[in-house]
């Protein structure tokens, strides 16, 4: 071999290794995962999520990957989700529908990348729904004499705390109340308007009085789906998503001039809840 021949070769031959050398040093850079969307919401158990979760799947210049496979994976809590292969769209974006277990749950979301790349994964966390009346800020203002002279109505405003965004369901209060005058308990429902901005529910109710000058009041939330209920009625049979916390007693005080029963009637008359 002639020594010109000789230097050819072996230039290409450190040329090569050098191209090896950096294949060895330098990543592989492959396509990536990303939470799009849905996570860290409220679970209720056997109740899907209220959005879908979602991921964004994009190549190494940070492009939208379509038609990407994506594999999903209840790994913790229960539950179930709508399907376990999803493709994403044009817009890289992959989603399924979460069905939430009996407690803190998580989902992991996988695609399968090319070649020499691993697998890339990102996961999905869920926790209990939360709902809690707080004592605390809550509170009946006397209002007014209804028009009709019949009662005297009350606005109630209780404070809440919630991981659940209310405004998806139906708000039901169960109140129990006591009579100064007596120790039965007698219960009342009525629905609650929300206002979300500021975690309060609010509620007008309506009271004639005997002889009391108090009346005191234990109040819990119930929480249904809108479909449960039909022309402002719970349907027969439907249960409740998640009860709060009971609390009181917060007390309804008689004003002056507020409407007293007729006791002209045989029998004990205590204090009457309206509508």
């Amino acid at each position: 071999m002639k020594p010109l021949n000789c230097i050819k070769l072996t230039l290409v031959l450190i040329f090569c290794a050098t191209l090896t050398s950096c294949g060895d040093d330098d990543p592989i850079v492959c396509n990536t995962i990303e939470v799009h969307d849905g996570n860290d919401q409220a679970g209720i158990p056997g109740e899907a999520m209220a959005s879908p979760i979602q991921v964004s799947v994009k190549d190494p210049s940070g492009q939208p990957v379509s038609n990407a496979q994506v594999n999903w994976e209840v790994v913790q809590g229960g539950g179930t989700v709508s399907t376990n292969t999803t493709n994403t769209n044009a817009q890289g974006i992959a989603e399924v529908n979460w069905v939430y277990g009996q407690e803190d749950g998580k989902v992991r979301a996988t695609i399968q990348n090319h070649g020499d790349c691993t697998s890339n994964s990102v996961d999905f966390m869920a926790s209990s729904a939360q709902f809690s009346l707080s004592q605390t800020g809550s509170s009946i203002t006397p209002k007014r004499l209804r028009s009709n002279g019949s009662c005297y109505e009350y606005d109630y405003l209780i404070k809440y705390t919630s991981n659940l965004d209310l405004s998806q369901y139906y708000l039901d209060v169960k109140g129990e109340y006591q009579f100064a005058s007596e120790t039965k308990t007698t219960s009342f429902f009525k629905s609650g308007i929300l206002d979300a901005a500021n975690n309060t529910i609010s509620f007008m109710d309506c009271f004639s009085f005997e002889g009391e000058a108090y009346v005191d009041d234990w109040l819990t939330v119930a929480v249904y789906k809108k479909s449960d209920v039909q022309d402002g009625k719970i349907v027969a049979g439907a249960m409740p998503l998640v009860i709060s916390n009971r609390m009181g007693p917060i007390r309804t005080t008689k004003p002056d001039g507020a409407p007293r029963f007729d006791t002209s009637k045989s029998g004990p008359r205590v204090a009457q809840r309206g509508n």
